[in-house]
């Protein structure tokens, strides 16, 4: 999908809203970028860290009750044909999902790219399991790409800027706090959240030097391990897409492991680098271990090289992270356990997690199947870019 020529043709000449961007500068660039096909932009900031990147945005200082009535009465007022977002599920948003839906306004999101780590999503009205993409492996199937290719550029760097302006973001968020209601906020904007990227930052550097035997020991694993994947522990993609805990995943992925796989084989579980400083599994997974006697087959990982990971399990469980449906692209074998614009048969393993234990080895997406996926994503709703980077996403 080319980003540009989407927004000349959805948004020329027309009034858009956008609500919260990703941290950073993207909005702002958006903007500038819109306005020059006519489209007229009003930003609405819900704290100071929305004001920093777009000083100029209408401030909502409001509560969560009011949130309907605000959206019902700007959106009048501005007239608006679309608004545009980062991330369905947050608070902020929903809300200005129902308004519009009332008020036939045109919704489009970004999001994280499901072809990581060099595209971003936007699609119009739901992204991640909320996506209108067909869920069916007969359309894809069905799909001509003969001799259709997309390039897709790296683009290295993109981690470094967006850590800068997430420290910026939470530093005027916490300064400006008296001029918001920053309960608003999908997550904590608590001054003690510096302590714990510091914390984060730290574990980062011990786990290089502290798992390094334990990596090797994963490599010698090739092909005899489960790779399981923890995402972050306050993901909006966990509450409204599996409504259950990451405590509650890690357990019941383990109980099904004692009683159904092989008894040579091993369960990996993977951290997720952004929940470093948040979480730390070690004593849960232990006791478990211990519970269900596997002491011994259940190893849990934060920094080894996910790709390798990958590419020698025996096969990959996830909730609903983009992790899943990069596994499923690398021929992985694949078990989702909660909603995923990726989870229907012919790509995702259909059965129930215990017999996937036993399944994983026989069941191998068609590369018909998964190309024509891919492709489809790239020609409807991936863009090559990131939203950090001055990149060419967006000059």
């Amino acid at each position: 999908m080319n980003l540009k020529e989407k927004l000349k043709d959805e948004f020329k000449d027309k009034n858009v809203i956008l609500l919260q961007g990703p941290i950073g500068t993207f909005f702002a660039r958006l903007a500038r970028y819109m306005k020059k096909n006519n489209t007229k932009i009003s930003k609405i900031n819900f704290n100071g860290g929305d004001f920093f990147f777009y000083p100029c945005g209408q401030i909502y200082r409001g509560k969560k009750e009011n949130l309907y009535d605000f959206y019902l009465n700007f959106f009048a007022k501005k007239q608006a044909d679309a608004i545009i977002m980062y991330n369905d599920c947050r608070v902020v948003h929903s809300e200005a999902i129902r308004v519009a839906k009332e008020l036939n306004i045109a919704v489009w999101i970004f999001e994280e790219g499901y072809l990581r780590p060099y595209c971003i999503s936007f699609e119009s009205d739901g992204v991640n399991a909320n996506s209108t993409i067909p869920r069916n492996q007969d359309f894809y199937l069905s799909l001509n790409f003969h001799n259709v290719f997309y390039e897709v550029r790296d683009l290295p760097g993109g981690f470094k800027f967006m850590a800068f302006y997430a420290f910026l973001y939470w530093l005027f968020s916490f300064l400006l706090a008296p001029f918001f209601n920053n309960k608003l906020h999908h997550r904590s904007l608590n001054p003690l959240e510096m302590f714990i990227w510091l914390k984060s930052l730290f574990l980062k550097n011990k786990y290089k030097f502290s798992e390094k035997k334990l990596n090797q020991r994963l490599y010698a694993l090739k092909k005899k391990y489960f790779l399981a994947i923890l995402q972050v522990h306050n993901d909006t993609q966990i509450f409204f897409h599996y409504k259950k805990s990451i405590e509650m995943f890690i357990e019941e992925t383990i109980l099904s492991f004692a009683n159904h796989a092989r008894a040579k084989s091993y369960l990996v579980f993977k951290h997720h680098p952004m929940d470093r400083g948040y979480k730390n599994y070690s004593k849960l997974i232990n006791e478990l271990s211990e519970k269900y006697h596997v002491e011994g087959r259940i190893l849990y990982v934060h920094d080894s090289y996910l790709p390798t990971l990958i590419k020698n399990a025996l096969g990959c469980i996830t909730i609903n992270s983009t992790v899943g449906l990069t596994a499923i692209l690398e021929g992985c074998p694949t078990k989702v356990v909660g909603e995923a614009l990726y989870k229907f048969d012919g790509l995702a393993y259909p059965k129930k997690l215990q017999y996937f234990w036993k399944d994983a080895h026989s069941y191998k997406p068609s590369h018909k199947l998964t190309s024509n996926f891919k492709k489809y994503l790239l020609q409807t709703n991936q863009a090559n870019g990131n939203f950090y980077k001055n990149s060419f996403l967006i000059k």
